[in-house]
């Protein structure tokens, strides 16, 4: 089972019981603590960004595999359980890493002792103690050859699911010493292997939606661009409009101070129209008056 969730922290030793439980819920923290109060942790590797571990638990051991990259907890069990974010394993594993510290160093093999050179044996003297050497040679070989034998067909069985199954056929119980040493190593780096896979597959996946983003973002930088142009060029026919309402204004103005002047001077020109038509009344008046005065003094028509 595995599960992607984010999270604050930057390392792993930062999560304590608190935000582990906060995040999983009151059941599966309280199996998971109880599994870690058991000692049923073993912490394979750690550091402040990664834990390798197995855990104890109900039906078997099972390997857990938790990682703190870039703001995103990763969490790996090899058990069924459909626990969320992450199973009760997890949480162990977690609490212990919290309780232990940042950092396991791995175990270094003890270099092999130096074995004190037997003195040289005498020649043999007598063939019982050459036979019983040479059992206890046969057997040690009988050995070494038995389980050379198990690790050959166990790598056959699991050589198909190299790379492609997390879970290697399981190691047979009377498969001991460096053999099963070489089994666990084979495991592990399988296990490494198809997680530095999943890694690479989720950053493929990453990289092409991002990819597609940048195409939608282009396509729309695109669009954008075009209506910014045809905006542009609406501010420019606008801005034309503009400067002729300004200038059709401006000639109004003209027009208007013309049409002022000239109802001024019509009526000037009324005014003094008015004035020559009382002054010519008046010349009417006067002639009327000297008509009138001239037949007063002509003599009276015989007729």
């Amino acid at each position: 089972m595995r599960n992607r969730i984010s999270c604050s922290a930057q390392e792993l030793g930062q999560l304590d019981p608190d935000m582990v439980q906060s995040v999983v819920g009151g059941q599966v923290f309280k199996i998971g603590n109880q599994y870690f109060s058991d000692q049923r942790v073993n912490i394979v590797e750690a550091n402040g960004t990664q834990v390798v571990a197995e855990v104890n638990g109900t039906y078997g051991v099972y390997s857990q595999t938790i990682k703190l990259r870039g703001g995103t907890l990763s969490t790996k069990c090899s058990c069924p359980s459909t626990e969320q974010p992450f199973c009760r394993h997890c949480v162990a594993v977690l609490l212990q890493q919290f309780h232990t510290g940042s950092s396991v160093e791995q175990p270094t093999k003890a270099a092999p002792a130096q074995s004190t050179p037997p003195p040289p044996s005498p020649e043999p003297e007598a063939s019982a103690e050459a036979s019983s050497s040479s059992g206890e040679v046969a057997a040690t070989v009988d050995l070494n050859f038995r389980e050379a034998t198990l690790f050959i067909d166990w790598i056959q069985q699991g050589i198909g699911l190299l790379g492609k199954e997390a879970s290697l056929p399981a190691v047979p119980e009377s498969l001991r010493g460096v053999a099963r040493e070489w089994a666990g190593v084979i495991d592990r780096l399988n296990q490494r292997f198809l997680e530095s896979e999943e890694d690479r597959m989720d950053a493929q996946r990453n990289l092409q939606s991002a990819e597609s983003m940048v195409d939608s973002l282009t396509k729309e930088l695109g669009t954008v661009k075009e209506e910014s142009e045809t905006a542009q060029q609406t501010c420019s026919r606008l801005e034309n409009k503009v400067k002729q309402v300004e200038e059709s204004l401006s000639d109004f103005s003209r027009v208007s101070k013309e049409r002022d002047r000239l109802v001024s001077k019509v009526s000037a020109m009324q005014s003094e129209l008015q004035n020559k038509g009382a002054e010519l009344e008046s010349v009417s008046m006067t002639l009327k008056s000297m008509s009138n005065a001239i037949r007063n003094l002509l003599p009276p028509d015989p007729s």
